[in-house]
């Protein structure tokens, strides 16, 4: 619990967090109970995950399908938020705020999935959306067979780290399994966005980009890249952390998320010390 911080909760702005692939809302709980007190939680479940998915909006491309839906619930906060996102969950939160950057107080976000700009980059960047087309291909060609989890396992040993797949339990392989049909989408999703790095630069919310160093390096790639085209935007390189870190060591990343918005909040430049005489 971050005690230092103290303010009513009601006279923050709300906090909109936006789960990864292969997971839903629940991954967001410890920040929840991290930022009690502090600021009010919302976490959705996006489509395809969780108990109460919402629903895509099938009349919109790319991201947007997602994002607009998530404009939705933001609007029936009435109020901008800060606006937390994960892997495809951070991709989402880039689109809702290029579609309404009014709605966003600020930005916090951990290695954002957006690798469709990477394909009109230089060599590497076009050797890294190769990569990671291929690890999508993997998962679209498994989906089509009677097991399903052959392409799971490519795709969670990608993030996680050679092995992840064989250590897990049965249940937890068949309730991953389940979910593939939605990854699928999440990387259609991806690869059809349409904004160019150039167009963060419309975006003048503080921004909050985190990477991993023990990352995919084109997860550190696009990390960087956005970083780097957001206007008013610092990156955070976090020391023996992956991919997955805001779900197995959110310690470390809930209290850089605290300390970003809680700056956006109420910044340090509005302290002022007691004048003391001397003795």
């Amino acid at each position: 619990m971050f005690a230092q911080f103290r303010h009513d909760q009601f006279e923050n702005a709300p906090v909109v967090a936006l789960h990864s692939s292969a997971s839903n809302s629940n991954q967001w709980r410890s920040l929840t109970a991290d930022l009690e007190n502090h600021f009010e939680v919302q976490a959705y479940d996006l489509p395809g995950y969780g108990k109460a998915p919402m629903r895509a909006d099938h009349s919109q491309s790319g991201l947007a399908a997602v994002a607009l839906p998530v404009v939705r619930k933001i609007e029936e906060l009435s109020a901008p938020v800060h606006l937390v996102g994960h892997s495809n969950g951070a991709g989402i939160a880039i689109k809702v705020a290029l579609l309404r950057p009014d709605l966003v107080k600020s930005l916090t976000l951990y290695e954002p999935a957006t690798f469709h700009f990477l394909k009109s980059g230089d060599q590497k960047d076009r050797r890294l959306f190769s990569e990671i087309q291929q690890v999508a291909g993997l998962v679209t060609a498994a989906a089509a067979t009677d097991d399903p989890s052959v392409g799971m396992q490519q795709f969670l040993d990608f993030w996680n780290g050679v092995g992840f797949w064989d250590r897990l339990q049965r249940p937890a392989k068949q309730n991953f399994s389940r979910m593939i049909n939605a990854i699928i989408s999440d990387f259609a999703a991806g690869f059809s966005e349409t904004w160019q790095l150039k167009d963060l630069s419309s975006l003048e919310m503080p921004s909050l980009v985190m990477m991993g160093l023990e990352s995919p390096e084109v997860a550190q790639r696009a990390a960087a890249a956005v970083s780097g085209a957001l206007t008013n935007s610092r990156i955070a390189l976090l020391p023996e952390l992956g991919h997955m870190a805001p779900i197995f060591q959110p310690e470390w990343v809930n209290s850089r998320i605290f300390e970003h918005i809680a700056n956006v909040e109420k910044p340090a430049v509005a302290f002022s010390w007691p004048i003391k005489n001397a003795a």
